[in-house]
């Protein structure tokens, strides 16, 4: 390995020594508590040293916030593999969006529920991997849309699709779902999940209940 290479590979693994410092102090502390000099002292060096890597905790947490979204998309890619019903797609993308989000919730806090994040984001002016998520998800909706012949917009039917996944999610992760038992909290998300599906393709007669406790 030559000087250069062996300089990037060192680099690298400063960068990624920072964002899983980063990380740890984000989910544990919050970002508001959370200074460069904290990230410094978690990993044993000065500011200096982070500062040579990111200009501010804002741009740590951006790349932390692309990292979690090209993780997503993967597991959204994965999770369509092999189907090819547009319904099953769109159940598919949807349960691999929930597992994500709760095997990671603090990550996916960062991601879209804390501010900061959003505030970075337009600073930044580009969500590359966010739009990457939301192509998938939209091409997927097209799909359903036109197998049941529905006149409705992809951006429409992909808003609402994201917005009730999201919902459930963030409201488990945050701990407002105490009213339901929890056991019996991950199949009301996926049979919700389902409900809301025929409702997008108009057929919420059918019933989906409980089984008896």
């Amino acid at each position: 390995m030559g000087i250069t290479e062996r300089r990037e590979r060192e680099r690298q693994e400063m960068r990624e020594l920072i964002l899983t410092a980063a990380m740890q102090l984000f989910t544990e502390e919050s970002f508001e508590a959370t200074t460069m000099r904290r990230i410094a002292d978690k990993i044993e060096y000065t500011p200096g040293t982070i500062y040579g890597y990111f200009k501010d905790k804002n741009e740590i947490l951006f790349a932390l916030h692309e990292r979690g979204f090209d993780e997503l998309v993967d597991a959204q890619r994965k999770a369509l593999e092999g189907v090819v019903d547009p319904d099953d797609r769109l159940t598919a993308i949807a349960r691999a969006y929930m597992g994500f989000a709760l095997d990671n919730p603090g990550q996916y806090d960062l991601m879209f529920i804390d501010r900061a994040t959003g505030e970075t984001i337009a600073a930044e002016q580009r969500w590359d991997s966010g739009l990457c998520g939301y192509k998938i998800l939209r091409d997927v909706v097209v799909e359903v849309l036109a197998k049941h012949r529905l006149d409705l917009h992809p951006d429409v039917g992909a808003f609402a699709c994201w917005s009730f996944v999201h919902g459930m999610v963030s409201l488990r992760i945050r701990n407002r779902c105490v009213m339901y038992p929890a056991e019996q909290l991950p199949q009301i998300m996926h049979l919700s999940n389902e409900f809301f599906l025929l409702l997008l393709k108009g057929q919420a007669h059918q019933h989906y209940a409980l089984p008896v406790a």
